[in-house]
């Protein structure tokens, strides 16, 4: 099936060049659900998704997962880690997950991603697969899963939230000097150009950062995103250089765009991060800003000149229920997703929202270690749907006099603004816009009244949520 969908990609005409109209793509990820699902379960998984009006899926290439002796200390014999064909490999669930999101006309991203085999780690006491990890061999892994999708995937994402020491280790030193991005760097400059070497046009993703660490040191401190940034472009605090120690011989960092994971956990998306090297969803001109810098300075390469847009590749909000430890409730899951969804329209460069996961994670343990799996999905472990899950196709948002919503999937559709003042009180029309080709629409409406708010739609027939303002 792959192959034959590889052929028909290969056959189809490259898209015309096109102004890009305002407003973020989405995209969604379950790793968990997908990886280990057959192809008809993935089939109907993807149905969903495009009934869902989702753009793109992100999934992960986990490096010891795919690769052979994945436990082993020694590198199997004769194996060549470019070469995808080598029977060795396990890329089965992953060719299923990619064939069933391209027959389905979504588009894909790919994070080639740590943990690695042990065999391409540093040497521990103990075997640590986040130690260290060779940047050849990560080179080499990186040409294998391009290679073998190139046809169908047209985003790369190189690793996964190396700030954290889940991902990537040592993240300091002992005295607290910054390693782990330094390591990052190097598997950047291993796996870039392999990216762009075997699929040119597509979008290499540098980043992927959590949105938040901590201060201290050791293997195990996860570092702020912002410092993590200085650090691997080797600037100190006030962006000087750097250039001893491991920033010796330092050469510009290439990237197409930015990946971030801008979590705000518990809080409200409006609310700021109090620390100024973290960034979280309301922070996206303190990010673009720091990135900017950085570019001007030459510590950030772009291949086209522009400044580097940034994707937020992950988010999302646990619920209460299940999980009485990390959760928001219901409610606020359903509130905060879509106002996460117009601060992400606010700020243009940022092309991509991600919604972490479908489905809530496995329960497992008892206390909070029950709940280690993200239970931020639209739908309960059961199936059964999350009030988020019913407005994600219709997000409205009401701030001041600025009315916001976004029609999923995109495309032009002529939209109607109903109120009502109260229960009994039939909805009527106050006004009716067209979206963008993205499905967006933005309008002011001023003398706004309390009551009820929701906007209609046609191509095809659909409804908002209903959006109550108060005085």
């Amino acid at each position: 099936m792959l192959l034959a969908l590889v052929g028909a990609a290969l056959a189809m005409p490259a898209p015309a060049a096109a102004a890009a109209a305002r407003g973020a793509e989405v995209s969604i990820m379950d790793d968990q659900l997908l990886l280990n699902a057959s192809a008809a379960e993935i089939d109907k998984e993807m149905a969903l998704f495009e009934a869902m009006g989702i753009d793109r899926l992100r999934v992960s290439a986990f490096w010891n997962q795919i690769a052979p002796d994945a436990e082993s200390r020694d590198k199997p014999a004769g194996f060549d880690g470019a070469d995808s064909s080598d029977p060795r490999y396990a890329f089965e669930p992953l060719d299923r997950v990619i064939a069933g999101a391209s027959s389905h006309g979504i588009r894909i991203m790919v994070t080639i991603s740590t943990p690695a085999p042990i065999w391409a780690t540093g040497r521990t006491a103990r075997p640590n697969p986040l130690w260290k990890p060779s940047p050849a061999e990560f080179g080499d892994f990186t040409a294998a899963v391009v290679g073998r999708y190139a046809p169908l995937v047209d985003h790369w994402g190189i690793s996964n939230e190396p700030n954290q020491a889940n991902w990537l280790q040592p993240q300091t030193d002992k005295r607290g000097n910054p390693v782990s991005p330094h390591l990052y760097r190097a598997l950047v400059q291993a796996s870039y150009p392999r990216i762009k070497e075997l699929d040119p046009d597509s979008v290499a993703l540098v980043g992927e950062l959590a949105a938040s660490g901590r201060e201290g040191r050791g293997a195990e401190v996860n570092m702020r995103p912002l410092r993590f940034l200085r650090a691997m472009t080797c600037r100190d605090s006030r962006y000087r250089p750097l250039r001893s120690g491991r920033c010796k011989g330092f050469e510009p960092i290439p990237a197409d765009a930015i990946g971030h994971h801008p979590y705000q956990l518990l809080l409200s998306p409006r609310h700021r991060s109090e620390n100024r090297d973290d960034a979280a969803i309301n922070d996206g001109e303190r990010l673009l800003s720091v990135i900017d810098r950085l570019t001007r300075l030459g510590a950030l390469e772009t291949g086209n000149g522009r400044p580097l847009d940034v994707f937020y590749t992950e988010f999302g909000y646990q619920t209460n229920p299940p999980d009485p430890f990390a959760g928001v409730s219901l409610a606020k899951q359903r509130r905060y997703l879509q106002l996460a969804a117009y601060l992400v329209w606010r700020t243009p460069r940022i092309r991509g929202l991600n919604q972490f996961r479908l489905t809530d994670g496995s329960l497992d343990g008892f206390g909070p270690d029950r709940f280690k799996e993200f239970q931020s999905g639209l739908l309960f472990r059961n199936r059964r749907a999350k009030p988020a899950y019913r407005i994600f196709r219709n997000p409205f948002v009401i701030v001041g006099d600025r009315f916001w919503g976004h029609v999923r999937p995109g495309g032009a559709h002529t939209v109607r603004v109903e109120y009502r003042r109260g229960p009994r009180a039939r909805f009527r029309l106050v006004a009716q816009v067209l979206t963008n080709e993205l499905g967006y629409f933005s309008f002011r409406l001023e003398g706004r009244k309390p009551g009820k708010y929701r906007y209609r739609y046609t191509e095809p027939a659909g409804v908002s949520g209903v959006l109550t303002v108060r005085r």
